[in-house]
């Protein structure tokens, strides 16, 4: 759907709305501009992927070829190498990087699940000069299952792809950069600062890139298909080889690597990039066959699924290997704009290879049938607390990252570990660990475990075609 101009409600913008501290944090991302010098537009581009994991990125040392126009465009700047979604799932995770918040401070944790009205975005907090659009492509990213778009001065959610006479309820990348060009091209006004959001839905399951990016990946050996470990909607007719759907999801980020490129050049043409800060991320990441369940997300914290990409946008330029997260995005659009982050905000920059938050955890979680798996990283650490509703503490992991990066095979946190009470007492005072649902859609109770309860109707079907619900 799409919304025409509104006038913005900016006039708390100098207030601290929400209460809680914040620590520095996905959920993948990557910033990116020409120039470190301050801009004349001050122009922000914040493209997200759906279920990109970070070493699927020749920027992450992945061999395969698939992004060699993200690498290209991103060439300068900071590599974080150690970034985190703030959410294993799309709309609390997305709903961080467009508020600077935890998923306990903003209290959205399920899909459909509506971001209530006393939580700001970073388009109600950036000044009235700026045109607003949003062009997103999942789901449950619509109006529907948010309740952002008055947010944005235009608001473009179009789920309603067709592959052979039927619906599959996402817009596939070429689409969405159509739209969003469209948009550019049409209605953003030349004179003034924009804040562009674009949501590439691909690659997502499941994996089935177009022509001709269908069938350029051929994998050695074989692993073969466990049909318990996959969704019924990612067993496809005659795949035997669980490679192949490796092969598939790579071709889909191949896909979505060209489609990014095309966005770029319409923007560098527009005015250049030298006044353009470009953000680009990943919600969250997807696991392939390293776990009991391939091919999902949303399930735990392993960092398959919650490490996400990040480049920094070209005030310095090297790799750093200090942990950062999905909160420090909002502070760091903020500072381009030539606007202080609010108090409470991280005060990351990423734009910087050294940042405040190096001897401070980020934090992560996931949404499970029978509670929530929360994480916590710091340096080479990582713990994991395992909560079950009314706080009740289940299981602890923890793990040494430098020598056990699979975080494979599982170990449990020892006695008096303190990442593990940081997790604790962060789970005793989150009075939002059970979802407050009173402002989501309404009906009868569903299956997944991560979406709201009283989703019904067409909503199911559109979920359940992209393995939200089995």
């Amino acid at each position: 759907m799409s919304h025409g101009p509104r006038v913005p409600d900016r006039t708390r913008s100098a207030q601290r709305w929400c209460p809680g501290a914040l620590a520095a944090s996905i959920a993948l991302l990557m910033l990116a501009t020409a120039c470190s010098r301050r801009p004349v537009w001050d122009d922000i581009v914040l493209i997200s992927v759906d279920t990109l994991r970070a070493d699927r990125l020749g920027l992450y040392g992945y061999g395969r070829g698939t992004t060699p126009q993200i690498d290209r465009w991103f060439a300068d700047g900071v590599v974080h190498e150690r970034d985190y979604a703030t959410a294993a799932s799309t709309s609390p995770s997305v709903v961080s990087l467009l508020t600077g918040l935890y998923p306990s401070e903003h209290r959205v944790r399920l899909l459909y699940q509506l971001v209530p009205a006393d939580v700001r975005l970073v388009t109600d907090w950036l000044p009235t000069s700026y045109q607003t659009a949003a062009i997103v492509s999942n789901v449950v990213l619509t109006d529907e299952a948010l309740g952002i778009a008055h947010r944005f001065d235009h608001y473009d959610a179009v789920v309603n792809e067709k592959e052979s006479g039927r619906e599959v309820y996402e817009r596939r990348a070429e689409r969405t950069t159509d739209a969003a060009v469209a948009w550019l091209r049409d209605q953003a006004d030349p004179a003034r600062p924009l804040f562009l959001w674009v949501h590439y839905i691909d690659p997502h399951g499941p994996y089935r890139a177009p022509d001709p990016w269908r069938g350029r990946m051929r994998h050695r050996g074989s692993v073969p298909v466990e049909p318990e470990r996959i969704l019924a909607y990612m067993r496809l007719p005659g795949v035997v080889d669980a490679l192949d759907c490796v092969d598939r999801y790579d071709e889909e980020v191949a896909y979505v690597d060209a489609s990014v490129d095309r966005r770029l050049r319409a923007l560098e043409e527009r005015r250049g990039l030298e006044r353009t800060l470009v953000a680009f991320t990943a919600d969250h990441g997807e696991t392939m066959t390293e776990r009991r369940l391939w091919f999902r997300h949303g399930w735990h914290v392993f960092d398959e699924i919650v490490r996400v990409p990040l480049r920094g946008p070209g005030a310095e330029k090297g790799r750093s290997a200090i942990p950062v997260s999905g909160v420090d995005v909002a502070p760091t659009l903020f500072r381009h704009a030539g606007v202080s982050p609010l108090a409470g905000w991280s005060d990351v920059n990423l734009r910087r290879l050294a940042v405040p938050s190096a001897e401070h955890p980020v934090f992560t979680e996931a949404t499970v049938a029978d509670g929530r798996w929360l994480a916590a990283v710091q340096g080479k650490r990582k713990a994991m607390l395992q909560v079950y509703p009314e706080h009740r503490l289940g299981a602890s992991l923890a793990f040494d990252l430098a020598t056990d990066p699979s975080e494979d095979p599982l170990r449990i946190a020892p006695q008096g570990d303190a990442l593990i009470a940081t997790l604790a007492a962060r789970a005793a005072q989150d009075a939002a660990l059970v979802p407050d649902v009173a402002g989501a859609r309404h009906g009868p109770p569903t299956t997944g475990p991560n979406i709201d309860p009283r989703v019904k109707g067409e909503a199911e079907a559109q979920l359940r075609a992209l393995g939200y619900l089995e």
